[in-house]
């Protein structure tokens, strides 16, 4: 009776021993924009706006009209619009542009797009400047372009890409 009672003891802490043995699980990668280690300052207040499923965390990828699939294990890094409102600061600091006001950018897409001719990165959305005593300018955003390959490294640079001319067409409206 004894004997079992060790061989049973035995199975359990060997049972127990082996689940703690297991290799720790890697967190999967986050992702950065590239733009967004740019450091630029400027007096203009900048604030990006995402719609509720790009403020999820995870990288967006539209799979239909009506489809979206929010990745679990592909990641931002840091909240996606501190990374584009940075990268916007970055981009405003160098042109010389009004010294005050505020600048609001509503995003309604970041995301690749599947599509039968390829996958596409997608940006769209609005941009309003406003300044005491100024008339608000303000624009549209319409930017996509081909991924030129497969996987989210080069979505995440062809969305960087996208995100760096869309704040050359912003740039370019509050010049006028």
């Amino acid at each position: 009776m004894m004997t079992q009672r060790r061989y049973a003891l035995a199975c359990l802490f060997a049972v127990l021993l082996a689940g703690c043995s297991q290799a720790p699980v890697i967190p999967p990668p986050g992702y950065l924009l590239p733009g967004a280690t740019a450091i630029g300052a400027h007096s203009v207040t900048v604030e990006v706006r995402l719609a509720g499923y790009l403020d999820q965390g995870g990288i967006v990828y539209q799979l239909s009209n009506s489809e979206l699939h929010l990745a679990r294990q592909h990641r931002w890094a840091e909240p996606l619009d501190s990374q584009l409102e940075r990268s916007l600061h970055a981009a405003l600091a160098s042109h010389d542009l009004p010294d005050s006001g505020q600048l609001v950018v509503s995003l309604s897409q970041f995301q690749g797009v599947q599509s039968d001719g390829g996958d596409q990165a997608v940006i769209r959305g609005v941009w309003l400047f406003s300044k005491a005593g100024e008339a608000p300018r303000q624009g549209t955003i319409s930017w996509q372009a081909p991924v030129p390959a497969d996987g989210y490294p080069t979505l995440v640079e062809t969305l960087d890409r996208g995100w760096q001319d869309t704040a050359r067409v912003i740039v370019s409206g509050l010049e006028q």
